[in-house]
């Protein structure tokens, strides 16, 4: 294995190469990076001559690490967090005058639920700030967070990337959505008797809700499933169906108007919420304030 000299290593090569391990791909190595596909090709290859080994092989449409480049990124990876981490360590933040860019993940429900909020607060506190959303899962948002796509993930989670932070929001609870005009509220019988819809990310029709049934020795028919809350009013509306969904996005579709929000006839099962971020951003002022701001939109 050749040696490396310290005095030529330069640390944009290094930034680059961590690019291409996440992307294994050069084009959207530079798109990450914000350069030209040219300038990547142009640092892999010196990164190449570096070495003494090719670091990354083309395999049909994607590029696989050899075993020289997955050991220089054990080492590497944390390194180069640290730096970044140390660097925005430095950096003040005046939410009134400051102009960052934010990327968070979201779940569809939480998106209703507290985006609006939040979006209030940015406009109030940080009128600069811009805002990215992506919709995130308990199934992909390690992934989002892992590869840096967002800064902080605020779902139910499994899973997180070595090294990420982690903060309990809240234990969330469901509630019912009806959009008929039936004064009464329903018995475990007439919610067991009614057809349902399911919000679901697995897209099956079978649920957390149906397990608490199965317990009770009951059972439900859910006769549709779809992938977002979001679609809840119009697939609802004018009809008997029935929705069973967190409590805080059935209260914020709810007043919306149309539907209408009541108690389970049976005690709710319960999952926590949690916010999880980056560690290199733990000490970053921006971040930071962002973080409060999303646990104010969510909890206040």
């Amino acid at each position: 294995m050749k040696p490396i000299e310290l005095s030529r290593i330069d640390l944009n090569l290094l930034t680059v190469l961590a690019a291409l391990m996440r992307e294994r791909h050069v084009s959207r190595a530079a798109q990450r990076l914000h350069l030209g596909q040219p300038a990547v090709s142009h640092a892999l290859a010196r990164l190449r001559e570096l070495t003494g080994d090719p670091l990354l092989v083309r395999q049909g449409r994607v590029m696989e690490p050899t075993e020289r480049a997955l050991a220089l990124m054990q080492g590497l990876g944390p390194a180069l967090e640290q730096i970044e981490a140390t660097f925005r360590a430095q950096a003040d933040f005046e939410p009134a005058r400051a102009a960052p860019v934010f990327r968070i993940g979201l779940t569809d429900d939480l998106q209703i639920a507290m985006l609006p909020r939040l979006l209030r607060a940015l406009s109030m506190e940080a009128p600069r700030a811009r805002l990215v959303t992506l919709t995130v899962c308990y199934r992909n948002a390690a992934r989002h967070l892992d590869e840096g796509q967002v800064s902080a993930v605020m779902t139910f989670l499994k899973d997180l990337p070595a090294g990420a932070k982690i903060r309990k929001v809240r234990t969330a609870r469901f509630a019912l959505l009806r959009a008929d005009t039936a004064a009464a509220r329903l018995t475990l019988d007439d919610y067991c008797r009614r057809r349902h819809v399911l919000v679901t990310y697995a897209g099956d029709l079978c649920g957390t809700v149906d397990e608490t049934l199965n317990e009770l020795g009951r059972q439900r028919e859910v006769a549709f499933s779809v992938p977002q809350f979001g679609s809840l009013p119009a697939v609802l509306a004018g009809t008997e169906l029935l929705a069973t969904v967190p409590e805080h996005v059935a209260l914020a579709l709810s007043a919306q108007g149309g539907l209408r929000c009541e108690a389970l006839p049976f005690e709710s099962p319960s999952y926590q919420i949690k916010l999880a971020w980056r560690a290199v951003t733990d000490k970053d002022a921006a971040e930071t304030w962002l973080r409060k701001a999303m646990l104010r939109a969510f909890n206040d």
